[in-house]
């Protein structure tokens, strides 16, 4: 069995030869900066080194000014994309490279940015500030904060359609602002929940797959319970939510994950350490669909020989 196939079966709930896994991690800043062909280059690279069965490609193009949001006026400010747009045709480029590259072996995801974490990279200031700032001047004028969102959805929803339209298998949306130490369910509703659904259903027009990435500790994923998605993912250690009381809010959808993304034994452990750590996750997961991978993203430091490892194991499986 091949790794598209694997992964495929595995979504649709068949039988397969074993799991299939999906890492991914930031390549180095000096890669990024070289551009596309080093950016290209460098995903290849880890398909090689890894054999992951999926190739999460990574989206470097981010909606980032240095144009700081200081006043609750400064939010229609906020840059208009077209199709024509940098961020949006380098992107593209490395998308459909990588798909030509790999020539149907791998299952491939592409990357595209929750409406959060693009808004907060819009208003110019870090994720440990902007929530701050949104929630002051939602107080104030909460429509102003709900335009800014509307050109950031209308942004987004550019980079989902070429996204799709590269030959990828799905998408993989990293969603941010779902923790409840950060915005309150009332916040979340009002501002996130309806445009990022209408993102979602885009895909679901498609013969595309979406995995839904709910990022950071702490999420509450009672939120996300009706955002359509075929895969989910969430920092599981560090959660409240135990994983059977996760299947009561997701129910049949594919499980991805399993790994401390940032410490821990895939992280600093020995290979017997991760045999044994593998072990518990296939346990945890027991019967339901999933796809071994981590919390979030690897460090960009971490040797690809232990990924490759983790990939011996399951096919001893």
């Amino acid at each position: 069995m091949n790794k598209m196939e694997r992964v495929i079966k595995t979504l649709a709930g068949e039988q397969t030869d074993h799991a299939p896994m999906g890492f991914w991690l930031h390549f180095p800043t000096d890669v990024i900066k070289q551009g596309v062909d080093a950016q290209v280059a460098a995903h290849l690279e880890y398909k090689e080194k890894t054999q992951t069965d999926i190739l999460k490609i990574m989206n470097e193009n981010e909606m980032r000014t240095t144009n700081k949001i200081q006043t609750i006026d400064d939010w229609k400010k906020i840059t208009r994309l077209t199709k024509n747009s940098k961020l949006i045709t380098d992107q593209v480029e490395i998308l459909d490279r990588i798909v030509t590259e790999n020539d149907g072996e791998c299952f491939l995801l592409g990357t595209v940015h929750g409406l959060m974490a693009s808004l907060s990279h819009s208003s110019g200031h870090s994720y440990s500030y902007s929530p701050e700032l949104m929630k002051e001047h939602y107080a104030r004028n909460p429509q102003a904060i709900k335009d800014a969102m509307a050109i950031i959805e209308e942004n987004t929803h550019l980079v989902l359609e070429a996204t799709l339209a590269s030959g990828v298998q799905g998408i993989y949306y990293a969603a941010l602002g779902g923790e409840k130490n950060v915005f309150n369910d009332d916040f979340f509703a009002d501002v996130l929940e309806k445009p990022e659904i209408g993102l979602l259903n885009a895909t679901k027009t498609t013969e595309k797959f979406s995995f839904l990435h709910m990022c950071k500790e702490q999420v509450e994923l009672k939120r996300y319970k009706d955002y359509p998605s075929d895969v989910v993912n969430w920092a599981m250690h560090e959660s409240h939510y135990s994983f059977n009381e996760a299947v009561e809010i997701f129910g049949d959808k594919t499980y991805l994950g399993g790994f401390d993304d940032r410490s821990g034994v895939l992280v600093d452990g020995s290979q017997a350490e991760i045999k044994e750590n593998l072990a518990e996750i296939q346990a945890t997961f027991g019967s339901h669909k999933y796809i071994i991978g981590a919390d979030c993203t690897l460090p960009t430091e971490i040797a690809f020989e232990k990924i490759a490892y983790i990939n011996e194991l399951l096919k001893q499986k």
